[in-house]
């Protein structure tokens, strides 16, 4: 990493995140009421009420220093915990071209694990197999197999480079060969580009609508272990929305890259099956920009989010989703119903190009490169005299913007309970 010491503190401390989501003012439930929870017969509403206050509680209650700071930018510690992991991924898009980046540190194997990803509407390159798994430390924290990241600013600044041979792929992830068994097809590749901030950080869980997250957890079957584990949270982390620019040279074709984009940083324990699914997709819609993650467990169902529209970012109050599956692949459309601040979304996300991975033989994961719609009577974006706003409503098969959607479901079976 270069530039600014990212171990060293801000002199101004840890600040929050986005200063107009409102901290929840409801208090944590009373003794009382916890004893009142435990009381047969009690309503179920009281029972959710009581357990959406400790949601509430548990979810919020976060100490000041565990706001992203500088020094959050570079590699932490190993715990020795099994399937630690830290990760940074970058995800950008602009029409008809999706860039997928994406290194991560496996300590527990003395290992990396890295993407590289560019997709298009009519072929995908991506390096062999859409992954690599490459022995040892690395070069430097975050230089790995021809794929380079570097800090410049602390949660700001970052640039992404790349040089070597990508494999060409088509739609639907297949790799392209030029006979038989010949080997598949294949193209020098040269990445440089920069990640600029739009946003301050994004922390998922703590950032989301804090009635959102207290209405989930509040509806799930849980005990206190489900308490305990809200209060561990094993994978920490932020995303970060910006612009990423450059070039990108595929062979002899030089495009210049200038697209909406979407930072991610994580560490702690990763698990492939976790959850029994989850999606996460960053969707870019004229001036307006989303980001949305759902999970499924067996107890829980959690989901959130932000919209940046022209005036700022807001957290989800609410999220619908609905999918056209198809069994082994990524969904040929998903659909998001987006309640936020400012007015509700109605999105349909169309697959264009996907590419298909194994996660650990634990998990299945789908990355999709998605044209964007606004389904009838949702907001569009339009251009008056006094910059960008929303207005109107356009037909619900116009394309209208550009995304990259992930679904993952869990491989394996889940152990069925005892019984007594």
């Amino acid at each position: 990493m270069s530039g600014r010491d990212p171990h060293s503190e801000d002199s101004r401390g840890p600040r929050p995140l986005h200063p107009h989501v409102e901290p929840a003012r409801e208090p944590g439930p009373t003794a009382a009421e916890l004893a009142g929870a435990a009381t047969p017969g009690l309503s179920g509403l009281l029972r959710r009420g009581v357990k959406a206050a400790i949601a509430r509680w548990a979810v919020l209650r976060r100490p000041a220093s565990e706001w992203p700071r500088p020094q959050d930018e570079a590699r932490h510690a190993w715990d020795g915990r099994p399937h630690f992991a830290e990760e940074f991924v970058f995800t950008a898009v602009q029409p008809e071209l999706g860039v997928l980046a994406r290194i991560e540190w496996l300590p527990g194997r003395d290992a990396h694990r890295v993407w590289l990803t560019l997709f298009t509407p009519t072929a995908i390159y991506s390096l062999p197999g859409g992954q690599a798994l490459l022995r040892g430390d690395g070069e430097r924290g975050w230089s790995v197999g021809g794929l380079t990241f570097d800090c410049v600013e602390p949660l700001r600044t970052w640039t992404l480079r790349y040089r070597g041979a990508l494999h060409v792929h088509d739609p639907r992830g297949r790799p392209l060969r030029p006979a038989g068994d010949a080997p598949a097809e294949s193209i020098e590749a040269r990445l440089d580009l920069t990640f600029l901030a739009g946003l301050l950080p994004f922390v998922p869980g703590t950032d989301d609508d804090p009635d959102l997250v207290a209405r989930q957890l509040g509806a799930a079957e849980w005990d206190t272990r489900l308490l305990r584990a809200v209060r561990r949270h094993p994978l920490r982390g932020y995303v970060q929305a910006g612009d990423l620019h450059g070039t990108i040279t595929l062979g002899r074709d030089l495009r210049a890259f200038g697209g909406a984009a979407l930072r991610v940083h994580n560490w702690g324990v990763r698990d492939w099956g976790a959850s029994d699914a989850a999606m996460q997709c960053f969707l870019t819609l004229g001036p307006l920009r989303t980001y949305v993650h759902t999970a499924r467990f067996p107890w829980v169902n959690l989901s959130g989010g932000f919209v940046q529209r022209p005036g700022g970012v807001v957290p989800l109050r609410d999220l619908g989703v609905t999918q056209e599956r198809r069994p082994g692949r990524a969904p040929a459309r998903t659909g998001l119903a987006i309640e936020a601040p400012g007015g509700p979304l109605a999105l349909e996300a169309e697959t264009v190009a996907e590419l298909p991975l194994d996660m650990d033989g634990r998990g299945h994961l789908d990355i999709a490169l998605v044209r964007v719609h606004a389904a009838g009577g949702s907001e569009r974006p339009t251009r008056t005299s006094d910059g960008p706003r929303l207005v109107g409503a356009r037909p619900p098969d116009e394309p209208q913007g550009w995304g990259l959607c992930f679904t993952q479901h869990r491989l394996l079976p889940r152990p069925t309970p005892r019984s007594t």
